[in-house]
């Protein structure tokens, strides 16, 4: 049996082992949630170990007593403690407070239990018998498999049907596995249980929440789109337009053909892939400046100094910015006039572009008008979860803006 139960513990390491990996290699995993992980798979394989010690050390003579009483009481510490870590991989339990004062007790009593043979006893030939209080013990579980159960239920409403059935059938998987064992001393797959289960709750962790990151950036686009489509721009484009159809027809023809191209790029970015070249995002915001010179002449100065493009970033990146720096820095300028600079630079581990304005400034630690600037917090998010991005602003008041956006090369 030791040979046979020692080959699934081992398993249960290894495996606990590949799985602490895999959370150190996902980048999409927050800090707090690796921590969540790896406390799961630490207090699981403790909870093993303790128990194999008990295993091991029951009925050896040659051991002092004490090394099989500490063992089982870390075990029956240790094993609620795994169930409630199981749980906390895929919910956030409301009686968070009333768990860990549980567990606390618990604990508590396994002291005093295997002290004075309240939950473990153990005879002169070192085997270990359960105490007469040891059904509070498993009343203890009881209740922690019932309020969780409870939690499990309420929090997989959330979920459509099939993705309910898979959370559930995890959960049932580690109340079998404490069943089995607690009615049969030689079948001892409890460990083996909860490694499986916290094996399929990663993989349910980071299958739906990537689902969830997928919907959030769906909505971000729409939200985005939405935010490009100004109605004072639009009705300034085309009574440009209107104008110039009286006084240069084919000025009109060209700014109308802008216009429509600059209009399907808006549109292109909601169906289109989540990140494009440099040079296909440049030529939009190239369209949106054209027309803007339209209205404006030479009012607005453009400069270029693309030094590279050669790079990807998700589409409705630079526009936005360089959008704001028309109409937030060179617009609010006393006389209405300014120049704007577009400049990329390869680092050694980043694509930086940067955009510059002469225009009105503003002070840095808060961006003036929230409302307006829903496209730079739309930047920002979708630089951040689609290509781990960033975009900084640095900006004084009467001194202009700088906006530098970092793609990462990886």
């Amino acid at each position: 049996m030791i040979n046979y139960y020692l080959c699934v513990l081992i398993f249960c390491w290894l495996s606990l082992l590949i799985l602490a990996i895999l959370v150190y290699e996902n980048d999409r995993l927050s800090l707090r949630a690796k921590g969540m992980f790896y406390l799961t798979f630490t207090l699981i394989s403790a909870a093993a170990f303790a128990e194999f010690c008990g295993v091991m050390l029951d009925g050896k003579e040659e051991y002092p007593s004490w090394g099989l009483m500490v063992a089982k009481c870390a075990d029956y510490s240790l094993t609620p403690m795994c169930v409630v870590a199981l749980a906390n991989m895929r919910i956030h339990t409301i009686w968070k407070k009333t768990m860990t004062r549980i567990l606390l007790l618990n604990a508590v009593f396994q002291v005093f239990g295997v002290i004075f043979g309240w939950t473990v006893s153990i005879d002169e030939h070192h085997y270990y018998h359960h105490g007469p209080l040891f059904p509070v013990y498993i009343l203890i579980c009881l209740v922690i498999i019932v309020l969780l159960s409870v939690q499990f239920i309420q929090y997989g409403k959330n979920f459509r049907r099939q993705n309910r059935l898979s959370l559930y059938c995890i959960m049932l998987l580690v109340v079998l596995s404490i069943i089995i064992q607690e009615s049969s001393i030689n079948c001892r797959i409890v460990y083996l249980g909860m490694t499986l289960a916290a094996a399929l709750l990663f993989i349910h962790y980071t299958e739906f929440s990537q689902l969830a990151a997928d919907d959030v950036l769906s909505e971000q686009r729409v939200q985005l789109m939405l935010s490009q489509i100004k109605p004072h721009f639009l009705y300034n484009v085309l009574g440009s337009i209107e104008m110039l159809c009286d006084m240069n027809p084919k000025a009109a023809k060209l700014a109308t053909r802008k216009f429509s191209r600059y209009l399907r790029g808006n549109m292109d970015a909601i169906s289109g892939p989540s990140q494009i070249p440099f040079e296909r995002e440049l030529q939009h915001t190239q369209l949106y400046l054209d027309l803007e010179q339209t209205r404006f002449e030479d009012a607005l100065q453009v400069r270029q100094k693309i030094d590279v493009k050669d790079f990807f970033l998700p589409p409705l990146t630079l526009e936005p910015i360089v959008e704001n720096a028309v109409k937030h820095g060179i617009r609010r300028n006393p006389d209405g006039r300014g120049m704007i600079q577009i400049e990329t630079e390869e680092l050694e581990d980043c694509y930086e572009i940067r955009v510059i304005d002469n225009g009105a400034g503003f002070e840095s630690n808060a961006l003036p008008d929230g409302r307006e600037h829903v496209g730079i917090r739309n930047v920002t998010e979708r630089l951040e979860q689609i290509c781990g991005g960033s975009l900084q602003i640095d900006s004084a008041p009467g001194k202009g803006t700088t906006a530098i956006i970092r793609i990462p090369k990886q």
